[in-house]
């Protein structure tokens, strides 16, 4: 998200717009795949604020613990604010990394970890971590969007450098697009974790928008994702530019329909 908020705007925005439109479609997907032991021990890292936590710690009953780490503070407020609200007593939340944290290791029957919205290179990392918190034979669980998410977009960018005469970056473009990782990358990242039975569990999810203005300003978009996309651009002539193109193109290839975006869901799960 960006960094010209401050963290507590940034806690509020991801609460209210990103949590419905983006968390809550890997949310369910945990839902539908994986059995949550009951009683258990559950640890959902980078937890965000903390909902889904809440809502497991309902239905799974107070002789489950279930436990939430993210590195914002001020998502964790939240996140407290709604275990205080349900008298959630059998949930704790952690700020920080795992090893930060000082999780034990070999401690939960199923660890989730989100890195939907994480910087692909540090996937690797992340998995690596969950699988250590698990205990032998425990459900691990990886949310990211894989390989072919958002190329609907990505198209439209093409045509803007080049009508925008900015074609010399489209290698930059390109790796943009081939950053995310495949799913037969993710699986083996599980299998590298010394994860066993690995699988994975894609769905297709589509976004709506009802025109450009309504895409580029729009929570999800805006402050998850677009200055990212922008940054392979030399400076913010460029991106003043881009932002032009962008929303001429979109408007005229939508020809008056709504312009939508998919992404690739995807659960990679394994046994520790």
């Amino acid at each position: 998200m960006t960094n010209q908020m401050s963290p507590k705007e940034q806690a509020f925005l991801y609460d209210v717009f990103i949590v419905p439109g983006w968390r809550e479609v890997f949310d369910r997907m945990v839902d539908d795949e994986v059995r949550m032991p009951k009683p258990g021990r559950i640890l959902d890292v980078g937890c965000g604020t903390g909902g889904y936590v809440v809502g497991l710690a309902a239905r799974l009953g107070r002789d489950s613990e279930i436990v939430g780490v993210d590195v914002s503070e001020e998502m964790l407020r939240l996140a407290r604010a709604k275990a205080d609200v349900q008298k959630m007593t059998h949930v704790r939340f952690a700020s920080g990394s795992l090893a930060a944290t000082g999780q034990a290791t070999a401690d939960f029957d199923v660890v989730i970890g989100d890195a939907s919205l994480a910087e692909p290179q540090r996937v690797g990392a992340i998995t690596a971590e969950l699988a250590r918190v698990a205990r032998p034979n425990a459900t691990v669980v990886l949310k990211l969007a894989t390989r072919s998410s958002f190329d609907e977009f990505f198209s439209i960018y093409w045509e803007a450098l080049d009508e925008a005469g900015l074609d010399d970056l489209t290698p930059q473009l390109e790796a943009l697009i081939l950053e995310r990782l495949t799913i037969e990358e993710a699986e083996a990242l599980g299998l590298e974790a010394g994860l066993r039975k690995v699988q994975s569990v894609t769905r297709k999810e589509i976004f709506y928008y009802a025109d450009a203005a309504t895409f580029l300003s729009a929570p999800l978009i805006d402050l998850a994702f677009l200055h990212h996309w922008l940054a392979i651009l030399p400076n913010e002539d460029a991106v003043s530019l881009m932002r032009e193109k962008l929303a001429v193109i979109i408007d005229r290839e939508r020809q008056g329909l709504d312009f939508d975006v998919s992404i690739k869901a995807t659960l990679v799960i394994g046994e520790k």
